[in-house]
């Protein structure tokens, strides 16, 4: 009788898991579905989980390259440059429309408020050559944004460059972390949900 006990608790336990799992599957859908809704000349997107070619540091796109971050007063929508943007460069790359139409129903969600654009690097190359890239990056992104309806023209763009890392740019011994600087390069939109 015990041994049925427990079976039986295993048993509802992967089920939970189960149903948990399908769940979250269907949330990213749901996502998906609602930006080829607003841009069906968007054809294809990185599938969430999909394994992308082997190299040393993985560049997420589409859904996959943008955290969303929330505060009191704040919906930060976190974008990885790289998923933009080429090594040292300004203009978007074919593939970056692939990541910046999953904005466009976030800045949307979260109905009208002001909108500001903040560009970072990471910390290789001087500060005055980093607040220029960074600030050339989010002028980038803010007219894609402007250019499809998702943001005012007005709206202001700040370059913090390398001022502001998100994790450290070099490992605890001191050599450099290419992946820590990966996630410091990347363009914030930061809407400010009290104003």
């Amino acid at each position: 009788m015990r041994r049925a006990s427990i079976d039986h608790a295993a048993t509802a336990a992967i089920c939970a898991l189960l149903l948990a799992a399908s769940a979250a599957r269907a949330q990213t859908a749901e996502q998906l579905e609602r930006i080829r809704n607003w841009n069906p000349q968007v054809k294809e997107f990185q599938k969430p989980g999909e394994i992308q070619q082997a190299g040393e540091i993985q560049v997420p796109r589409g859904i996959q390259a943008v955290r969303l971050e929330v505060e009191r007063c704040e919906r930060r929508l976190e974008v990885g440059a790289d998923a933009l943007f080429a090594f040292d460069e300004w203009t978007l790359t074919p593939q970056a429309e692939e990541t910046l139409v999953v904005l466009v129903p976030e800045i949307e969600k979260a109905g009208r408020h002001p909108v500001s654009i903040e560009g970072h690097t990471d910390g290789k190359g001087t500060d005055d050559y980093n607040k220029t890239l960074s600030e050339k990056r989010a002028l980038t992104v803010k007219e894609w944004l402007v250019g499809h309806g998702a943001v005012a023209a007005q709206s202001p763009v700040v370059a913090y460059g390398e001022s502001r890392p998100v994790v450290p740019n070099e490992k605890p011994d001191g050599s450099d972390d290419p992946a820590g600087r990966q996630r410091n390069r990347r363009v914030e939109v930061v809407i400010d949900t009290c104003g």
